[in-house]
C-alpha cells in the first residue's frame, strides 16, 4: 500500500475505536472520522495557498489526532507518526517534519504563529472545522451540541460562539484568519436568527400569559 492509504487506514481505525468508545453520546455518528477528512481537506488547501510541504501537511492531518484516546493525545500522535511512517514509502527525510507537526496542534489557542509552516498549517486546519457550518453540523449530528430545551442550546451557542471568536483570533497564517472571520459570521449570524425566533415565540405566549392574568383581575 501507499503511504497515504496506510495513514488513512490508521486515522479510520483510530476513530472507528474511539466511536466504539463514546457510543452513545455521538449519536451513531463517527465524529472523529468525519473531523479527520475535513481537516484533510483545510490542510491541502491551506498548503496550496500558503506553500506548505504538501506531503508533510497531508500525513500530518490524517495522523494527528490517531492518538486522541490517549493523554497527551498531540505527542502520542506524533510518536504513532514516527512508529508508522517509516513502514511506508513516505519520504524519511519528512517524517520528523511530520511528527513536527502533530506534537504542536493540541489546543485551542495560541498567543503567537507557529513554527515550521506545516505546523501552522495543521493547526489552522483543524481548528478551522470546528467553527463555521462544518464544524455546527458535526456538533448536532454527533449530540455533542444536544441540551434538554431549546433556551439552554441558546445558552450553550452564546458560550461557543465566545470560544470561536478566540479561537479565530489564534490562527497563524492569513488565509487561515480569513477564513475563521467567515465562519465566525455564520456563527453569528446562525445564534442571531435563533434568538430572534425564540423571542418571537415568547412574547406571543407572555402577552397570552399577561391577558389570562388582566382578564382573572377584572372578574
Amino acid at each position: 500500500m501507499s503511504w497515504r492509504e496506510v495513514v488513512r487506514q490508521a486515522a479510520y481505525d483510530a476513530a472507528q475505536a474511539e466511536a466504539e468508545a463514546m457510543q452513545p453520546r455521538q449519536g451513531g455518528m463517527n465524529y472523529r472520522w468525519e473531523h479527520v477528512q475535513a481537516v484533510v481537506r483545510l490542510a491541502l488547501w491551506l498548503a496550496q495557498a500558503t506553500g506548505a510541504d504538501a506531503e508533510v501537511v497531508e500525513a500530518a492531518a490524517w495522523l494527528h489526532d490517531v492518538a486522541k484516546l490517549r493523554r497527551h493525545h498531540a505527542q502520542a500522535g506524533a510518536e504513532a507518526a514516527r512508529r508508522i511512517l517509516p513502514t511506508t514509502d513516505f519520504p524519511a527525510d519528512k517524517i520528523e517534519r511530520v511528527a513536527e507537526a502533530i506534537a504542536q496542534h493540541e489546543g485551542l489557542f495560541r498567543d503567537s504563529v507557529l513554527e515550521p509552516l506545516e505546523a501552522a498549517v495543521l493547526w489552522d486546519a483543524d481548528k478551522l472545522t470546528k467553527i463555521g457550518a462544518i464544524g455546527q453540523l458535526h456538533a448536532r449530528a454527533s449530540g455533542a451540541a444536544l441540551r434538554p430545551t431549546t433556551e439552554e442550546t441558546l445558552t450553550q451557542d452564546a458560550h461557543w460562539l465566545d470560544i470561536a471568536r478566540r479561537i479565530a483570533r489564534s490562527m497563524n497564517t492569513r488565509l487561515g484568519l480569513a477564513e475563521a472571520a467567515r465562519r465566525v459570521v455564520t456563527l453569528e449570524n446562525f445564534h442571531a436568527a435563533l434568538e430572534r425566533e425564540l423571542a418571537l415565540g415568547n412574547s406571543v405566549i407572555l402577552s397570552e400569559s399577561q391577558r389570562h392574568e388582566d382578564t382573572k383581575g377584572k372578574q
